[in-house]
């Protein structure tokens, strides 16, 4: 099998810490970062660079989603490091790329990464949003998504935050940067774990949008390479990813987008991951990246809703075995509903994905 894209959902506790690499020759591959958990990830992130082989540790994009103590803990250290000198390109959106702000500037003038991660100065000049001028990553409108090129690598489409994200944002980016240098949250309660006993009941039940402003302006995006696709969802509206999807599809004359493989969003939360979403993009196999220690995700009802509307067959990819995943491999289920659980064979690598080349 030739391998088109190959990620790794590396074990960042409740948070994200994703490495894709796509295949070139001759060379490297193309690589991309996408956050790095929270703070007690950066030794395990650390790690894993340190085995990139010497004189090929380039990383082409580093991604922050968004403005989230679980997902922009583990990037500070990183930012700091002698990895951060091997990144192409760094796509954030920080207070200067918010519309509607007052501050806004070109990147020279303004922040620094750094110092828009952090609310304070410090850090060196970094490679900001250059692929999108300097400006901010964003898809327009709603129904609007952004294609960018890249050299030698995969297609990338952003497919979220909208611009009206970006300015709910802008209105709240004090208070969510006070909250994301908080840290850890509190934690949910117990996790009471009923049985899955009426899966579809669950699929239908009734839930509350994602109210979260950061959540709302995660950068989504779209990879694709040799004929291969991989949704990442980062933490994104389910309404603003699946209309994205939705408008990607009508401008390839297309009903729906079928991809390899969907990152959920949100961790699979039963906020984000909706019925609509799901039919936009039909996907072989679906990556959750918790380990449900404070929110207590995956939810169920989102899982109900992957299991049931997912094509036959399909592959649900956790990055932690837990009591909560682990019933989700209940043999009497996947037969029932024709699909199959995985799980790390080193609970220390977190989930790795190998997507298959297409003609």
């Amino acid at each position: 099998m030739t391998t088109a894209i190959r990620i790794e959902v590396l074990p960042a506790r409740q948070g994200d810490c994703l490495l894709v690499e796509c295949p070139r020759e001759p060379g490297p591959p193309w690589r991309m970062l996408v956050d790095g958990g929270p703070p007690a990830t950066w030794p395990l992130l650390e790690q894993r660079l340190s085995r990139l082989p010497s004189g090929g540790r380039d990383i082409d994009v580093a991604v922050v989603t968004h403005i989230d103590s679980d997902h922009i803990g583990g990037m500070i250290p990183f930012l700091r490091s002698e990895y951060a000198e091997h990144v192409g390109d760094f796509w954030f959106n920080g207070r200067t790329h918010l519309p509607r702000t007052g501050v806004r500037r070109g990147v020279a003038q303004g922040e620094r990464l750094m110092a828009a991660l952090l609310g304070e100065p410090g850090g060196p000049e970094l490679p900001w949003n250059r692929a999108f001028a300097g400006g901010p990553v964003e898809t327009g409108y709603d129904g609007g998504f952004t294609e960018v090129p890249t050299r030698d690598g995969p297609r990338i489409t952003v497919l979220s935050p909208t611009l009206i994200r970006l300015q709910s944002l802008g209105h709240a980016w004090s208070e969510t940067v006070r909250k994301a240098r908080r840290g850890r949250a509190e934690e949910a309660g117990p996790d009471i774990l009923e049985p899955l006993d009426d899966v579809v009941s669950l699929s239908e039940e009734k839930t509350s949008k994602d109210p979260s402003v950061a959540n709302g302006s995660s950068i989504a995006l779209l990879v694709e390479h040799r004929g291969a696709g991989l949704v990442l969802g980062a933490d994104a509206f389910g309404t603003v990813l699946g209309t994205g999807l939705q408008a990607v599809a009508g401008a390839r004359g297309l009903d729906t987008l079928p991809v390899d493989a969907f990152k959920l969003p949100h961790h699979a939360s039963k906020g984000n991951v909706l019925g609509a979403l799901l039919r936009a993009a039909p996907a072989r196999h679906y990556l959750v990246s918790t380990n449900g220690d404070l929110y207590h995700h995956p939810d169920d009802v989102a899982l109900a809703r992957v299991v049931l509307g997912a094509p036959s067959g399909a592959a649900l990819w956790f990055n932690y075995r837990t009591d909560r995943t682990a019933r989700w491999a209940d043999a009497q289920l996947c037969e029932k509903y024709r699909y199959t659980a995985h799980f790390p064979e080193d609970p220390g690598t977190g989930a790795v994905l190998e997507l298959p080349a297409r003609s």
